[in-house]
Parts: structure tokens; sequence; C-alpha cells
């Protein structure tokens, strides 16, 4: 290497010449090294430790028998709406998990953001007899409707 090379240069060779396996690791003067870069305080505890892959989510159908509403909370009428004579559906597709638990609630289709609220808030609330798949549970998605009607 030349005497006249910069600190970048001389960087970049040596760090090539030490992947290379031309230079031993610890040669190198620390004050010379590239900056190394900083991991997260539990980077290596998250990244040996086992984590969960995701859950199977099936659709009713053949052999998926769907989940059964076991208790159900009425969703209000937002006072807006009702001042307004708001009326319609509002489309939500949930996951309900083998405990009778609906998650990952999402509006499919909705009415307006106060009636899609309430109807989430409400749909969180529900408990479920868990979907199964040859008489096991397991994680069932589907689509829950709820009409706002004034009487």
């Amino acid at each position: 290497m030349c005497p006249n090379s910069n600190r970048r240069e001389f960087l970049f060779k040596a760090v090539q010449l030490a992947l290379a396996g031309c230079i031993p690791a610890g040669s190198m003067r620390p004050q010379d090294a590239a900056p190394k870069e900083e991991k997260a305080p539990n980077a290596d505890k998250t990244k040996n430790a086992k984590s969960d892959p995701a859950p199977i989510v099936y659709t009713p159908g053949g052999d998926v028998k769907p989940p059964k509403v076991i208790h159900y909370v009425e969703p209000e009428f937002s006072s807006s709406s009702k001042e307004a004579f708001v009326e319609g559906v509002v489309k939500i597709s949930t996951v309900v998990t083998p405990d009778g638990l609906p998650t990952d609630l999402h509006v499919s289709s909705g009415l307006n953001a106060q009636e899609d609220q309430k109807a989430i808030d409400a749909v969180k609330q529900w408990r479920f007899q868990a979907g199964t798949k040859s008489g096991k549970p397991v994680h069932v998605k589907v689509s829950i409707e709820i009409d706002f009607h004034l009487l």
C-alpha cells in the first residue's frame, strides 16, 4: 500500500484483506478500524430466542367451522349520527383466536368515522366459541356486519 494513501483507502483495503483472511482480525489498531454498528440492547436475545411463528389463519368452509358468538355487546350510536339520522352497515374483518378473542380488527366497509369506531369498540368486547378445524380450536378469519338503524 502506498504511504500517501488516505485513511479511507487504508481502511477499505484493510477491511477487504481482513475479510479475505489475509490479515488476522486482531492485528489492526482499534483507532484504525472502521466504526462498528451498534446493536440493539437485546439483539442477541431476540436473535437466539425462539420466536413464535405467525399462526395459520383459516377461513370457514370444509372441515373448518366458524366461531360462534357467546357474548355480544351492542354498539352505541354516536349522538351526531343520531341527530343526522345516519343508518347503515359497518363490515369488520377479524381473526378469532382459539381463546375466542377477536384480533386484527379492520373495517372493510364503513359508514362514517364515528360509527366505524363504535363498531370496532363493541366487537372488541365480543367473545366467541372458537372456530375449529377437524375438531381442534384454530385461528379463523371472519367478517362481521354491524347494523346501525334508528327505531
